[in-house]
């Protein structure tokens, strides 16, 4: 048998991850935000109580296990965005749409200050990346009269993505509570990895 050194420790060593901070924003303010809002509607209890009271102890934990795949959703709704932006870097297009959808589903997994601070986030973290600041100059900067406008915009994308993942999410959930089924989960992206 031939042996095959083990470069697993250099190879991660070598691999280098996208800032994922605004996660971090998501994570903490999401999951309280609609929680709050779940419980004052009250709009939740007759559904847990027809269909979801055997699978969750208290209604309590049935609208955290809501609140924590809307932030999920939100999380993996910015990831596709930033996927979406790299791949413009990449076929040296014009910087995706903001495709915010035309009416959310409510409760809002995003309040406007949240929005104001993830885009804050996003804006703090990627504008010192060598990657963004490069697409900028060589690619954006006809587009875009600042690098302030252009990374505002990044940032803009982003928080729609995230939007829109958080009201995927609810939008899959309220279909289960129709036909009082069971919810599918929701699992986070994996770390974006740069790739060059």
């Amino acid at each position: 048998m031939h042996f095959m050194p083990d470069t697993e420790d250099e190879d991660s060593a070598a691999e280098t991850f996208w800032p994922e901070g605004y996660k971090q924003v998501i994570r903490e303010n999401i999951p309280p935000l609609m929680k709050c809002e779940l419980s004052k509607k009250n709009s939740f209890a007759g559904v847990y109580e027809r269909g979801y009271k055997d699978r969750y102890s208290d209604s309590r934990q049935f609208l955290e296990k809501i609140a924590d795949m809307a932030a999920v959703g939100a999380e993996n709704g910015a990831d596709d965005a930033f996927d979406d932006i790299i791949h413009s870097f990449l076929l040296e297009l014009s910087l995706p749409q903001v495709r915010a959808l035309a009416r959310y589903t409510e409760p809002y997994a995003l309040s406007d200050d949240l929005k104001q601070a993830l885009k804050q986030s996003i804006i703090e973290e990627y504008s010192i990346d060598n990657i963004y600041r490069h697409a900028f100059k060589v690619g954006y900067a006809k587009t875009f009269s600042t690098f302030d406008e252009y990374i505002n915009r990044v940032a803009e994308i982003v928080v729609t993505g995230a939007m829109n993942g958080a009201n995927d999410v609810l939008e899959n959930l309220y279909r289960s509570f129709l036909i009082l089924g069971p919810i599918i989960p929701v699992r986070r992206h994996p770390r974006r990895l740069k790739v060059w």
